[in-house]
């Protein structure tokens, strides 16, 4: 059992990982800005510098899943610098509060997919290739190397999550929202690539990084699906009609320097992974779907 303290950990992804790994045995920790009193939290504020100490004594395992949501709004520059600095500042706090703990076996940090540019759709994308020179590829290598500093106490490991298939939300009940109420469309050609990972297997990929101490680059992704094939599976699966596509300039328009991540997308290779005995469960897309719409 380890005791496995998660920052970042009040969000989906978080919530479902914390009880995954407290029902696999293990001793699991929130921090959070505000835990008011509940059971399984700890205070800290990265802005001000406070962190618990019981966050620190004894901890064996650091996830950090901190960082803004990328679609969340619109990309002003203040937006921007937040999506950097809630990366790479949280991570340079967690590493300082943590760089003298004798206890820390392994830092495991998430990461993100769409990290490699846009310039070949066609091609999937390995662990080992290189960063694009876009600014969602900028922030992932950022937040990547601010995690790196942990080599020097203890294991690292980096998990480039796909797109989480959720009931729960995130980005596919964002998706499916406007489907459901009728006015869903694929979004310009709907050629462009999105990797994903339902979220059970996300749980089980962690777990997994954790009990085998595996170390380096991981992608988290099931399988590569498009904007059109997913918003057509979607549709189909709640017995809903489609409006004709958005043209790339309406998605300009309407979502600004954020359009970038919403008419482009790559793939991502899931042999690493399987590399190290992992299966996945929900490796089909249409049945991962049926799941969570049917």
């Amino acid at each position: 059992m380890e005791k496995i303290v998660i920052a970042g950990g009040s969000g989906l992804i978080g919530t479902g990982l914390a009880n995954h790994l407290r029902k696999a045995g293990h001793e699991v920790w929130v921090l959070s800005r505000k835990p008011s009193g509940l059971d399984g939290f700890l205070n800290w504020d990265p802005k001000t510098g406070s962190i618990d100490p019981d966050a620190i004594t004894k901890t064996t395992v650091l996830i950090n899943l901190c960082g803004a949501e990328l679609a969340a709004k619109r990309w002003t520059k203040s937006r921007i610098r937040e999506l950097y600095s809630s990366r790479v500042e949280t991570t340079n706090f967690l590493f300082e509060s943590f760089k003298d703990s004798a206890d820390l076996k392994q830092y495991v940090s998430a990461s993100g997919a769409v990290a490699y540019g846009f310039e070949h759709p066609e091609k999937i994308y390995k662990e080992s290739d290189s960063f694009g020179k876009d600014i969602i590829s900028d922030i992932t290598r950022k937040w990547e190397k601010a995690a790196d500093q942990f080599a020097s106490v203890c294991t690292v490991s980096k998990i480039r999550i796909a797109v989480v298939l959720s009931e729960s939300g995130g980005a596919l009940q964002k998706l499916a929202n406007p489907v459901k109420k009728g006015f869903g469309a694929v979004l310009s050609s709907g050629e462009q690539a999105i990797p994903w990972i339902y979220s059970e297997d996300l749980y089980r990929v962690f777990e997994w990084v954790i009990a085998h101490k595996l170390e380096g680059v991981y992608h988290a992704s099931a399988g590569n699906t498009t904007n059109k094939e997913l918003t057509k599976l979607i549709a189909r699966t709640l017995k809903k009609r489609l409006l004709p596509a958005v043209p790339a300039f309406a998605v300009r328009l309407l979502f600004g320097k954020m359009a970038l991540m919403l008419l482009h997308g790559n793939q991502v290779s899931n042999e690493k992974i399987h590399s190290e005995g992992f299966s996945f469960l929900h490796g089909n897309l249409n049945s991962t779907i049926q799941r969570i719409f049917g």
